[in-house]
């Protein structure tokens, strides 16, 4: 989703925060929980209301408040073009957005110890209405799992597995943009996930979201090759090089470094080609060849020897 609200033209204002004020907001908010409970709750968030100025409580704005990893995902929207969206943790320093539209979305980081988050949208008709949220952050689990993507020893085969220290919950996978497909933790793996892939051959991006039970979430690509290695083949005859390339599936180019000198070969797929006799020199002679073959796969060989002596 793309974000709206930009961090370049936030404004702060109000500042001022302790330990003691941070005690008396905590107690107070879950005295207020106690009692009255939840007064409102918007989609993925679980937030107590309170309108601050005015008495109109029609077409509130819609909240969501949802946690990912160690970031707090806030997303508004609202019937009322909205003028700012502020927020601040416990008392400190207001954070200003200016929004000047319908939606806006703003990522905010964890604090350290156990912290509320205020949330004001003021409308442009001069509404505030204010939410709060209660984070309990000691012995939150704010860690990402692990991805690896790796090729199996069979080719066409993509290993994935997904770590996480608590306990995972599903991954997706999907290759080359195509749907996503998602994998549930079984009933025999607790904290990993391991899935193999059957792929096609040729030149694939693999993405990987891993999300473990507390919504932690990880993504990795990996571009992954399937094919087999090309083979080369050099020899000296009659004084000169002669190098020959094979591939089961086509070559597609071949550069060849020879002594410094570089040549090279546009093989138009062909599965076999031979290269004419290249000169040499007397003593050390270095080579190198790259291949390329026609689902990308690079085969990289090199060599050093000695001639005439």
């Amino acid at each position: 989703m793309n974000q709206i609200l930009t961090t370049e033209n936030k404004k702060k204002r109000r500042s001022n925060i302790n330990k003691s004020a941070l005690a008396r907001i905590i107690r107070t908010f879950s005295i207020i929980m106690i009692i009255f409970g939840i007064a409102f709750i918007t989609q993925g968030s679980y937030a107590i209301y309170k309108e601050s100025k005015g008495n109109n409580t029609d077409n509130l704005p819609l909240v969501s408040i949802s946690r990912v990893n160690d970031t707090i995902n806030v997303v508004v929207s609202s019937t009322k073009k909205i003028e700012n969206l502020i927020y601040n943790w416990n008392d400190s320093e207001e954070t200003v957005v200016p929004v000047n539209a319908n939606y806006a979305q703003e990522q905010i980081l964890l604090p350290i110890e156990d912290s509320v988050l205020n949330i004001g949208v003021e409308e442009e008709d001069g509404r505030l209405v204010k939410y709060k949220k209660l984070y309990i952050i000691e012995g939150l689990d704010i860690k990402e799992p692990t991805i690896d993507i790796d090729k199996g020893e069979v080719a066409g085969l993509v290993k994935i597995t997904a770590t996480d220290e608590t306990q995972m919950a599903y991954i997706t996978y999907s290759v080359d943009e195509a749907e996503e497909i998602r994998i549930d933790r079984s009933e025999a793996e607790d904290k990993s996930i391991n899935y193999v892939l059957k792929v096609e051959k040729g030149e694939h991006k693999i993405t990987v979201s891993a999300v473990d039970v507390n919504g932690n979430i990880a993504t990795k690509e990996k571009k992954v090759i399937v094919s087999a290695m090309s083979q080369v083949e050099a020899n000296v005859i009659d004084g000169k090089l002669v190098i020959t390339v094979k591939d089961q599936d086509g070559i597609k180019d071949i550069e060849i470094n020879l002594n410094g000198l570089v040549y090279t070969v546009n093989a138009a797929n062909q599965k076999g080609v031979r290269i004419p006799p290249l000169d040499i020199v007397d003593g050390n002679n270095t080579l190198r060849v790259k291949v390329t073959n026609v689902n990308s796969m690079e085969t990289v060989e090199t060599k050093e020897f000695n001639y005439g002596q």
